[in-house]
């Protein structure tokens, strides 16, 4: 049997992958898309970015979360009987379901082919893929070939996982009940994020942290402000928690700590890493390696030992986000494509969807101290924030990083309503070297979340000053305040 020849064949289709196929589908080659499971979109859409997103604002909505802010309601702190899984699991159902048709519409619409079964490489050229559910083997050729195959949580064999009582960041979707307890293991972003989410449910959560401080590459005060506005205060966190025992017993998991604490609940979460999509691919049939971290190993271009083959997303490690797997299968394709060498920007934002929420670019103050700027620091908190005051979100901070002779924007870091969206306004002007006036001498709209950009820009010209006519200006911004 003759194997079909394609200009470009893609493995996987997560957030890499459909902008690599999309990128070089509108180039005029012929894609094919492979995918191993029954779903396109990959671990962003199924399991992953989407799912987790979508409970996080289900829950905000259906635990009447903003009310309880402005209305200074007590009584939404406890469990809301009407809040169930099933609810919650018939919301992600309907979202990926609409995501999914929408990725089959585009593919179809590019005239991107598409087949479902589990690749593994033969030769450089050549894959041949297993048909789903024992299906007949088909072998397909590329003339350059992207793996985006993602990744997957770690499950180490010490753990006794069954997926419904000790459960991943995979089966926590498919739990039966929100339980009355949880203990989550790991203080990374996935780890914080579920734990914030729950403990909006009002689940009693244990987080338990192998480091020293929760989400340890943000700045401080991010991380301080967290742990002060944890929902609920249902979150007990715990840091330096060292070696642990996992055991399951008739009435749920336990956690055991080397130091002899002991920590029971309804239901754990492993919430410790991730690893490359990798197993059953045979690269080494296509020559290609992973690195010392047991990633799919590439150069700045994307390209692996194999020159014509291309690896992006989670499958290559850092930083390993939905937005920074998109813009690296679009620079795979276009460097395959030749059309000219793109490298991946210097300056992007990252988002964590704890509640509240999280963002922040640049460098934080600890970063600009130890390369000994000379810094000035600009803060707003939403409780100062007419916004904030209106949404009755005035748990927030937005903290600017400012170098002190040049008055550049080295770093912004937002916690709060509408962090996620606000932090863009910021990536541009670093993109530009900005200096705070940019933000001064400018028109916000009022009463934005994004008008905190200028009210920390004043405090830190204050500083800067060493007078008080910032402050006179930030008085005159908000004359209602006087």
């Amino acid at each position: 049997m003759t194997a079909a020849i394609y200009d470009f064949i893609i493995i996987g289709t997560g957030p890499a992958g459909l902008a690599a196929a999309m990128t070089a589908s509108k180039s005029g080659k012929k894609v094919l898309v492979l995918e191993k499971e029954g779903s396109l979109g990959g671990v962003c859409v199924n399991t992953g970015t989407f799912p987790s997103k979508t409970l996080r604002e289900a829950v905000l909505h259906l635990t009447d979360h903003l009310k309880r802010k402005i209305f200074q309601d007590d009584e939404c702190l406890t469990r809301n009987p009407e809040v169930s899984m099933e609810k919650l699991k018939e919301r992600l159902h309907s979202v990926r379901s609409q995501e999914q048709a929408i990725i089959t519409c585009q593919l179809e619409r590019n005239g991107i082919d598409i087949i479902r079964g589990t690749a593994s490489f033969v030769d450089g050229h050549t894959i041949a893929v297993q048909g789903v559910e024992g299906g007949e083997e088909t072998r397909v050729q590329g003339e350059r070939i992207i793996i985006a195959t993602g990744s997957h949580p770690r499950n180490p064999s010490n753990v006794p996982f069954d997926h419904k009582t000790i459960v991943d960041s995979t089966s926590i979707l498919s739990i039966g009940r929100i339980p009355e307890t949880m203990i989550i293991l790991g203080g990374g972003v996935i780890g914080s994020e579920y734990a914030t989410v729950f403990a909006a449910l009002g689940v009693k959560v244990t987080l338990l942290d192998r480091g020293d401080r929760l989400l340890k590459f943000l700045d401080h005060e991010i991380t301080s402000e967290l742990q002060n506005n944890f929902p609920g205060g249902n979150i007990n966190y715990i840091n330096n928690c060292g070696d642990f025992r996992i055991e399951r017993s008739g009435n749920g998991p336990i956690l055991s700590l080397a130091d002899g604490r002991v920590f029971t609940a309804e239901c754990l979460f492993f919430a410790l890493g991730r690893e490359a999509n990798t197993g059953g691919l045979a690269i080494e049939n296509a020559g290609i390696g992973l690195n010392e971290h047991r990633y799919v190993a590439v150069n700045e271009l994307y390209q692996t030992a194999a020159p014509h083959i291309y690896a992006v997303g989670d499958v290559i490690g850092w930083p390993s986000l939905a937005s920074t797997s998109i813009v690296q299968g679009r620079l795979a394709a276009m460097n395959a494509l030749k059309t000219r060498a793109e490298s991946f920007p210097k300056i992007f934002p990252f988002g964590i969807y704890t509640i509240p929420e999280i963002s922040y670019v640049g460098i934080t103050e600890e970063e600009a101290q130890e390369r000994d700027y000379k810094i000035v620091i600009g803060r707003c908190r939403y409780h100062s924030l007419p916004r904030g005051q209106i949404s009755g979100d005035c748990e927030g901070l937005l903290k600017m990083i400012v170098h002190r002779d040049t008055r550049e924007i080295l770093g912004v870091h937002i916690i709060g309503g509408g962090a996620t969206e606000v932090i863009h306004i910021a990536q541009v002007a670093l993109i530009n070297n900005a200096k705070i006036d940019l933000f001064i001498d400018n028109i916000f709209n009022f009463p934005t979340y994004s008008e905190a950009l200028k009210i920390a820009a004043l405090s830190a010209l204050n500083k800067i000053l060493g007078n008080h006519r910032a402050e006179e200006a930030c008085k005159h911004l908000h004359p209602q305040k006087n």
